[in-house]
């Protein structure tokens, strides 16, 4: 049974490699670009 804390904290860190992921990929585009 998964409780509301490690769902809370699984969605956090899913959450923060997402927008480190995206982060990543427009970085990498913006130096390949120019």
């Amino acid at each position: 049974m998964i409780t509301d804390v490690q769902l809370a904290v699984f969605c956090n860190i899913l959450g923060v490699t997402l927008f480190f992921l995206v982060f990543l990929f427009h970085y990498i585009n913006a130096n390949y670009s120019k």
